[in-house]
């Protein structure tokens, strides 16, 4: 009986957010742990008299792990994907190359049984697009980023020559659209990242935190890790997919979540998406106007930021300005 409470979500997926019409192809890709939720995709794919066709992979490495072959085939084949997987296929050249072809795609990492039921599909997509633009024409404008918190972050970036990225959740085949992770972001110039990141939300592959985790930036890359619990698993993870570049540390995306609809809730795709709050990962930035190639993209959490692009505030206390004093 719960796909009838997904169903309506559903349908906000498909028809909404991917727009799929009439006699395209979809592709719904999944992997061996999240492919219960094909059925209900696949219902409204069909009542839109669309041609919805399954292929569920194994599970990756992990956060931007490439893909088999034949599913970067099949991916350069269709009008639209809509990949529900446990780890994100938003950062790999299966998905840029798709985008490159016209595919328009809509991603949904860490996804599980109940992912369709998360209170971020309940936005008004339509009236928060253009707000999200606003401030991603804000950071293409913009040469520097400063972000602080009362616990202890203190972050500084060049962001200069760097296109802001509007993720408003509709499909498109130029970006990423990560269903209801509404966000504004950019990958920040490799190298001049410094400072200290104080983590409170999430990590992924980590999940929710309970102990704060500390990130020190130097020249563009983590340096360090400290914390409790959350902080050894994340070294771990790192160390497991480290490089002899090291580019696992980069700093690869800076992004301030923008859906008024998201809770921290151990689903990067809701987490990142919390309103007022800021996410810088580590690792690939390639495929969103960065150069590096890591083995993974992770991205850490942490909640009542300031942010100042060039020295303006545009984020204080989890309330948004784009203009000086203009609030929205």
């Amino acid at each position: 009986m719960k796909e009838v409470l997904m169903y309506n979500p559903a349908i906000n997926l498909v028809k909404v957010l991917a727009q799929v019409k009439k006699n395209e192809t979809v592709l719904i890709l999944t992997d061996f742990k999240t492919e219960s939720l094909t059925r209900v995709i696949a219902s409204v794919v069909t009542g839109l008299e669309a041609i919805p066709l399954t292929m569920a992979m194994p599970i990756t490495s992990g956060h931007g792990g490439e893909l088999p072959h034949a599913v970067r085939a099949a991916m350069c084949e269709v009008d639209v994907i809509i990949a529900p997987t446990t780890y994100n296929i938003a950062h790999t050249n299966a998905r840029y190359l798709a985008q490159k072809k016209g595919v328009r795609i809509i991603v949904l990492p860490e996804a599980h049984d109940d992912i369709l039921l998360s209170s971020g599909l309940e936005a008004d997509f339509k009236s928060l697009k253009p707000r999200v633009e606003k401030l991603a024409k804000k950071l293409t404008k913009g040469k520097e980023i400063r972000v602080t918190t009362k616990k202890g972050t203190d972050f500084t970036a060049s962001i200069k020559g760097r296109y802001g990225r509007a993720l408003t959740g509709f499909a498109n085949s130029n970006d990423i659209s990560a269903a209801h992770c509404i966000e504004a972001s950019l990958a920040p110039v490799e190298g001049t990242g410094n400072g200290k990141l104080v983590i409170d939300g999430s990590i992924s592959g980590i999940g929710v935190i309970d102990t704060l985790v500390t990130v020190e930036v130097v020249d563009g890359k983590a340096v360090s890790i400290e914390g409790g619990k959350e902080a050894v698993e994340f070294k771990e993870l790192l160390e497991s997919k480290n490089d002899a570049e090291g580019n696992i540390y980069n700093i690869a995306e800076f992004g301030i979540g923008m859906n008024p609809e998201c809770h921290l809730e151990n689903s990067m795709l809701s987490d990142e998406g919390v309103f007022g709050t800021v996410h810088l990962a580590l690792g690939t930035n390639k495929y969103i106007g960065g150069e590096i190639i890591a083995k993974g993209h992770y991205d850490m959490v942490f909640k009542d930021a300031t942010i100042e692009i060039d020295k303006e505030i545009v984020m204080e206390n989890s309330e948004l300005f784009l203009e000086e004093g203009e609030e929205v």
